[in-house]
């Protein structure tokens, strides 16, 4: 689940900043799945406002093509992070979010890069999440200079009730589900992705640091937060009908059964 895919014939590869990047197929498919219910209701709730919706297919591809961008943008706040620190690496975006993945010292070049210590790693570990952040952060203000309401889908809970006169109102569907669905994952999902949960960003910054300060046993502390955060974040969406809190549930049992066999993991 956690591994990188297999390539595939139907894998998308191109370069972008001097990086390779590959496209799973897998990655479309879940970008599709976690998009459908954000796409309906929003061709819905527009129809409640009386808009003219392109349709819930239409915002759909917005969906996706702004899950790209935002992800993409994340690898690459890694892959920068890697470069200025003398390592090459390369992007997969896959079913799961997506990797920057550094060269191995199998390849041609890769004895000639420069092991990092834990003040490196938490840079790069946090590069992502940041350039992520960064990137919401210049759609919402782009946003609030054209007049587009950023409130966060405030409108749209407006539209449910009786009062949407009372609230302004976007002048293009379209163009307010693109900066929504740039904005939301784009901070929600760069906020967990800074939880102290291994493999996640959070759990690599908070190993990274333990190691920093030559903490005993840093490794098995990280993995065992990572056990309780994974576990109650895990509980917590479940309960609130959320099916991801499966993923966090799976990454603490994954580092549980690290910690029985004494593995570093990740």
């Amino acid at each position: 689940m956690l591994n990188e895919p297999g390539v595939s014939q139907y894998d998308l590869q191109f370069h972008l900043f001097g990086f390779p990047i590959r496209i799973a197929w897998g990655f479309w498919i879940v970008a599709a799945i976690l998009g459908w219910s954000w796409s309906g209701s929003l061709d819905s709730l527009g129809a409640i406002a009386e808009y003219d919706s392109p349709g819930a297919p239409v915002f759909l591809l917005i969906w996706i093509s702004a899950l790209l961008v935002s992800i993409s943008v994340h690898e690459l706040g890694h892959s920068i992070a890697m470069r200025y620190y003398g390592i090459g690496s390369r992007i997969v975006l896959y079913h799961f979010g997506g990797l920057a993945i550094p060269d191995s010292f199998g390849a041609w070049n890769g004895a000639r890069q420069r092991r990092v210590g834990p003040r490196e790693q938490i840079v790069i570990s946090a590069a992502g999440p940041v350039f992520q952040l960064l990137l919401a952060l210049l759609v919402w203000g782009i946003g609030l200079s054209v007049g587009m309401p950023m409130e966060l889908n405030g409108w749209i809970n407006n539209a449910l009730g009786t009062e949407i006169g009372a609230t302004t109102l976007p002048n293009s569907l379209i163009t307010y589900g693109m900066f929504d669905a740039i904005l939301y994952p784009s901070t929600a999902w760069a906020i967990l992705n800074l939880v102290p949960i291994l493999p996640l960003d959070g759990g690599q910054i908070l190993r990274s640091t333990l190691l920093l300060f030559n903490v005993r046993d840093a490794v098995r502390i990280a993995q065992g937060v990572s056990i309780v955060a994974g576990g109650l974040i895990g509980l917590y969406f479940i309960q609130n009908s959320q099916p991801f809190g499966v993923m966090f549930l799976f990454m603490a049992a994954s580092n549980w059964q690290a910690m029985q066999m004494g593995s570093g993991g990740y």
